[in-house]
Parts: structure tokens; C-alpha cells; sequence
């Protein structure tokens, strides 16, 4: 069967599911002790038609609901049910008999075993080799939804008042600016009813949530499938979820490796011609240095390089094995998904038109559902990913081309050394203006495959999870691009409309509320500036040069006062940070919110909000655009609070709280080896008890 990836959608037949998909899918909650199994949910459709009823017509018993199972747990069913006696072997047989035998995919053994086949080499030895198998995704039996209504729907500001009561159904202007999804410009909502199969009901006896699979099928021929779109998970008040953030996929990831290792073997076989092994033999026993001058080659490539695609495959890996113990129910992530749009290496006719074919979101899609994956040397297997994910973009999913990774010092990131980096440029030249150009084109691939919402909120239970886009890389602060810390453009009057509207109407008073975006709304440098430096040298202050030297903690068993740990006084803490309406997050922050989470820096800072009881600070809005001086509304303390605070009762005692998670991708600058982290919170009686920091290689 093709998916829409396959066609051109402008060909296709004349309606496409847009919204729930992979990084927006909606949760239904079942209630533990309650035995209903039948649900409502609302779809949103795209067509050409404005004809409601030949909409409904071509709809009508296309749908489907594929319920996301696990095969070890299909196959523990299996043998329980087995336990149970000959009758109800017989009945399993008879009943096997009257149903189509499932396809070669679906078969849980990758050798094309059956079910019967793996269930009899099981005997006597049903725990441990139930143990040693690996997870993997079982498809069920498919759910044949009723379609209630359908209605067409308008385009719906975030500004509006009726956005948040229908964010799934409520399309956006850029969705036909953008020509997302070709002359497919009409919106339908439908509304389905379906009741969960025996089969789901077993599994979430031993699950806390199962996933589906919505699929429309076109025509006989060609399927449009929103993979992990609609959720139903158990309502209860203690559950956890990971935010990970600045992945930085590309295809050319999957690509370095097979290069230098060619690279390596073609020099070394030149280097062996020109100087013979009894040249090699003298050269060994020589100093390190000279060495190297006659043999520039080290062959620990293998272990220094950093492929953040691999980080990714990890990280899935280990997610899953927390979803499998019942530990995680979904995984966010804030921006910076792909290192950059188009695919490396494309004929200049193909860059043009966006394609999701030709781009790196292809890439993202095929490592969550471990599809597609090519066989190239340094890459890791996969696995798909077991549970829900959300996701909204950073700046660097606006950048349609790659760049060079010589400039700024980037191979270093990658493990790699210089001679490295210049034979990756030989392969994968770059040109230097159109690296850093931005082009909201460059998410169409986003917006038709992955998520077509910029702006959304999430409630669970008495948590409300709020997903803003702070945008693209900003210029206003030329500073801060030079010195590599870019800002970002940061939020539009429509969203601070859009934050108002659920102050007013949706959070209530016991709420927590979570904040993710890409750009942090607090960020300092390391040290204070020169300027800062030499007029306390004057003032007979302390001088204070490095932000470590400001740790609330630190100051605390000093004998200072908590006034003293501030540093909004004493630090600029609004570098590289969002451009915009920064002030109004920031009081937005304080007043609402126990936790924010963000990563841009690929760095770890954990900052602390309170009131300014000393008098607010003011700080330089966009400089050297604009030189105006922004209110700053909230006292800000810095330290590492994830590791102090370790229960309910002291984070919400010393919140609220602005975080960055290092990078799952790429280490920064200064720190490399923070690569491959990411932040899970546990939320214990409605309440957030824990926001630690891991990593997928400690």
C-alpha cells in the first residue's frame, strides 16, 4: 500500500486528514474504575470541495482506527489464555479459522513466524524467553469508527476566544499561505464515535495508555496514515513525561561516517604507496608528533563521532524500555528538530518546492517509526517509538539549507577534527548565504507529515501543558548572532492574546501549568561583561565574574541573604533569548506557571522567578536596534535546582522555575559532552516532584 508520501498530494483524491498526526495527537481519558468504552473525538480535514454532502460521501467507511499493541504482550496474552484449558483452544482455533490471516508486517517475528509457531516453542520456558525477546509494535485489529457530523470550519486566529475550546479543528492562515497542502484550501470537521475492542480493553489491564493509528483510505490503491494521532490513556494524577530538545536530524548524519572512513582508507592506501610499510614501521617508532606530521589519520573517528540521528535511535531505545515498566506516557520536544530542512546533495529544481519527499522531517518520521532506515555503515538499529510524542519547531527547522561544519568550530561538536571537516566539505559543500537564510517554507514538510499547530495546549488531569512557537532566528540583536548565542523572534501579540485567553478561560486555580518552547525566555553568558567588571571594581563591591560564582546555594552557605543571589542585578539575562514581548513571558512565567521548559543553548541553566521586592531591573530590549530598556517583572536566581529540589512540597515552595535541557543532538560550545541528554518529570499526586536531568550514554 502507498502512503501520501508517494503522490503528489495536489493529485491525490480531494480530502486528507491533517489533524490529530504524529507530533499532535489528541488524549482521550478512561476512567480506572469506570467500564465505559465508548468515546467521541473531533477530525480535521482539508479538501477541495466545498460541498459538504460529497465530503460526507467520500469520507463515509473510509476510516479506521489501528490500535498500537506490543507482541510480547500479545504473546504472555496468548499463553495465559492457553492455561485456561482444551476448550478454549478449540474455541481459539475455530474463531482463528473464520478470520484473514494477517500480513507478513504484522507478524511478530522478524522470520515470519506465527503467533502458534512462537507460542509452542515457548513451553516449559515461557518467562525467560518471554524476557529475551525485544519490543517491538504489534498492529491489532482494526476499529471501524461511526461518523456522527461533519462541518465545514473557518480559519480560527490563536487570538480568538474559541481557539482553545477546539484546537485540533481550528486550521491556520499559514496553512494556505504556505501552500501546504496544494489546492486542498477547505476545512471539514468530523466528529467520530468508536468503542475499544476486547482486545485494547486487555491491553490496558497491563498498560496505562495505547496508541492508534488513524487511516483514511483514499482509494484502493493509496492510504493517507496519521501513525500514534489519538491516544486513550487511564485518567490518574501520577504519571511522567520527557522533554527532549535540539535533535538536529539530517540525512548527512547517516552520511559522515561512510565518508571519512573512505576518506581514511584512500589516504592511508596513499600514504603506504608513497612511503612503504618499512617507512610505517621507522614512522611508529617515532614521537607522537612527528607521527601525526607523516600519518595526519586517527583511527578513533569511530568512537569520538557524534551522529545526533544515532542519539535519537538511543534515546527511543530508552524510552521505551520506561514504557514498557510503565514509567513514561509521552515524550515533548521543543524545536530544532532537524539541523536544517531540504535534504544535502539535491538537484537545485528540487530545493524549490519543499517537498516532505526530499526533506530532513522525512528523516524524523522514519527514525520514530524505524521505517525506511538505510544500511550504512555507523548507523545503529532502531526501534519505533512506543509512546506518544508532541513537538513544536525551533529556529533551526526554519533553515531550508545546510551549512558547512567548519564554520564556527561546528565539527568539533561532532567529535570530528579538522582534516575530517575538510573531507566532509569535499562531499558536502555549502554555500555561506543561503546557509543562514530563513524560510517559513522550509516547515511544510512539518506541517503536512508531523504537526500542523504552532500554538497548543494539552490538559492531563490537573496539568495543562501550553506548546509556543518562539519562532525564527532574529537579526535585531546582531550581538548575540556574531557571538553565536541567536536570538529568536520570539511571541506575536497573537499569542500573548492567545496566553490571555487561558489565563481567563481554561487555567484554574490548583492548575500546574508547563510552558515549552524552543527559545528560553531567560539565558545569561558564562561571565559578566567587562563594562559590569569595571565599574564594581570602583563601586569597592565584590567583583563576581562567572555565573557559577552566583549559585543561590552557593551564596546561602556564604551567610549572604537571598537578595543578594539575584542576578538580574547583576548579569544580562536576556541573551540570545526571544526578541519579542519578553517582559510579558517572562510575568507569564512567574505568575502562572511551575515549570518552563526550553533548549536553544544546548547548554544546562536551571533559573528561579520571585518578586522583585527590591526593586525591578531593566534590561536592553534588541540591541543595537534598539537601545529602549525593557521592565524585567520578576526576581531571577540561578543554580542547579533539579538537584536540590527533589520533592512535590519544595518545588512548589521555591518555584516557579525556567529551564534549558541540554541537547539530545549536539553538546554546546564549551561543554561537547553534554550531547545525548534529556529531562524527565514525575508528577506524584497532581503534583511535579522531580525534573532531573539524564543522559543516554551514562
Amino acid at each position: 500500500m502507498k502512503e501520501l508520501n508517494d503522490f503528489n498530494v495536489e493529485k491525490a483524491e480531494n480530502l486528507l486528514l491533517i489533524n490529530p498526526n504524529l507530533g499532535h495527537p489528541i488524549f482521550l481519558n478512561i476512567d480506572i474504575k469506570s467500564t465505559t468504552i465508548n468515546f467521541q473525538t473531533c477530525l480535521l480535514f482539508v479538501s477541495d470541495t466545498e460541498d459538504s454532502k460529497k465530503f460526507q460521501d467520500s469520507l463515509k467507511d473510509n476510516l479506521e482506527l489501528i490500535p498500537i499493541l506490543e507482541y510480547k504482550w500479545k504473546l504472555r496474552f496468548l499463553l495465559e489464555k492457553r492455561k485456561k484449558g482444551r476448550w478454549t483452544r478449540i474455541k481459539e482455533k475455530l474463531t482463528r479459522k473464520k478470520k484473514k490471516k494477517k500480513k507478513d508486517s504484522e507478524l511478530p517475528d522478524l522470520e515470519g513466524k506465527t503467533f502458534d509457531s512462537i507460542l509452542d516453542e515457548l513451553k516449559g520456558a515461557d518467562d525467560e524467553r518471554l524476557k529475551r525477546l525485544k519490543p517491538r509494535i504489534l498492529r491489532g485489529d482494526p476499529i471501524l469508527p461511526d461518523m456522527l457530523s461533519v462541518e465545514q470550519v473557518f480559519i480560527t486566529p490563536i487570538s480568538s476566544p474559541s481557539y482553545i475550546n477546539d484546537e485540533f479543528c481550528s486550521p491556520q492562515e499559514y496553512l494556505i499561505k504556505n501552500n501546504v497542502f496544494g489546492n486542498l484550501d477547505k476545512f471539514y470537521k468530523v466528529t467520530i464515535e468508536f468503542n475499544l475492542s476486547k482486545e485494547v480493553i486487555e491491553f490496558l489491564k497491563h498498560r496505562n495508555f495505547v496508541m492508534f493509528d488513524i487511516v483514511h483510505e483514499i482509494n484502493n490503491s493509496e492510504k493517507r496514515i496519521n501513525y500514534h494521532s489519538l491516544v486513550v490513556s487511564k485518567n490518574r494524577n501520577k504519571f511522567s513525561f520527557i522533554h527532549a530538545t535540539d535533535l538536529h536530524l539530517a540525512e548527512r548524519n547517516d552520511q559522515i561516517y561512510g565518508i571519512i572512513h573512505h576518506w581514511i582508507r584512500t589516504l592511508r592506501g596513499e600514504h603506504l604507496r608513497l612511503f612503504g610499510k618499512k617507512q610505517e614501521k621507522n614512522t611508529k617508532k617515532k614521537s607522537k608528533k612527528k607521527k601525526n606530521s607523516l600519518f595526519p589519520i586517527d583511527l578513533s573517528f569511530k568512537k569520538r563521532l557524534i551522529n545526533p540521528n544515532n542519539n535519537f535511535r538511543k534515546f527511543i531505545k530508552e524510552t521505551n524500555k520506561k514504557v514498557l515498566r510503565n514509567e513514561l506516557d509521552f515524550v515533548v520536544i521543543t524545536g530544532d528538530i532537524v539541523d536544517f530542512s531540504i535534504m544535502s546533495k539535491l538537484p537545485r529544481e528540487l530545493r524549490k518546492i519543499f517537498d516532505y519527499k526530499y526533506s530532513n522531517w522525512q528523516v524524523f518520521k522514519n527514525i520514530i517509526l524505524n521505517s525506511n532506515q538505510y544500511k550504512r555503515k555507523g548507523i545503529i538499529k532502531g526501534e519505533e517509538l512506543l509512546c506518544p510524542v508532541f513537538t513544536i519547531p525551533g529556529n533551526h527547522d526554519y533553515r531550508p539549507f545546510h551549512y558547512d561544519l567548519r564554520w564556527g568550530g561546528m565539527y568539533k561538536k561532532m567529535g570530528l577534527n579538522a582534516p575530517e571537516a575538510i573531507a566532509l566539505n569535499d562531499k558536502l559543500s555549502a554555500l555561506p548565504i543561503t546557509a543562514i537564510i530563513k524560510n517559513p517554507m522550509a516547515l511544510k514538510g512539518y506541517f503536512s507529515e508531523i504537526n500542523p499547530s504552532l500554538d497548543y495546549s494539552l490538559r492531563f488531569g490537573n496539568n495543562i501543558f501550553i506548546f509556543l512557537n518562539s519562532g525564527s532566528d532574529s537579526f535585531k540583536n546582531v550581538r548575540d548572532f556574531v557571538t553565536g548565542l541567536p536570538s529568536l523572534t520570539g511571541l506575536s501579540n497573537k499569542q500573548i492574546k492567545y496566553l490571555e485567553n487561558l489565563m481567563n478561560n481554561k487555567i484554574q486555580e490548583n492548575d500546574n501549568v508547563f510552558l515549552l518552547l524552543h527559545g528560553p525566555p531567560i539565558n545569561t553568558k558564562k561571565s559578566i561583561s567587562i563594562f559590569k567588571r569595571f565599574g564594581k571594581k570602583f563601586s569597592g563591591k565584590a567583583v563576581v565574574t562567572q555565573i557559577e560564582e552566583l549559585k543561590e546555594s552557593l551564596l546561602r552557605r556564604l551567610g549572604k541573604k537571598t537578595k543578594d543571589a539575584r542576578i538580574d542585578d547583576k548579569m544580562s539575562v536576556k541573551v540570545g533569548t526571544v526578541s519579542s514581548n519578553w517582559n510579558k513571558l517572562i510575568k507569564f512565567c512567574k505568575d502562572y506557571c511551575i515549570m518552563t521548559l526550553s533548549g536553544h543553548t544546548h547548554a544546562l541553566k536551571e533559573f528561579r522567578l520571585g518578586e522583585p521586592e527590591n526593586g525591578k531591573t531593566k534590561v536592553f530590549n534588541a540591541p543595537p536596534f534598539s537601545l529602549k530598556k525593557v521592565e524585567n517583572p520578576a526576581a531571577i536566581y540561578y543554580d542547579l535546582y533539579s538537584e536540590i529540589y527533589t520533592t512535590s512540597k519544595d518545588i512548589e515552595k521555591y518555584g516557579p522555575f525556567i529551564v534549558q535541557t541540554p541537547a539530545l543532538g549536539l553538546g554546546g560550545y564549551h561543554d561537547p559532552k553534554l550531547a545525548g541528554a534529556y529531562r524527565e518529570l514525575k508528577i506524584v499526586d497532581g503534583k511535579l516532584s522531580s525534573f532531573k536531568v539524564k543522559f543516554i550514554n551514562r
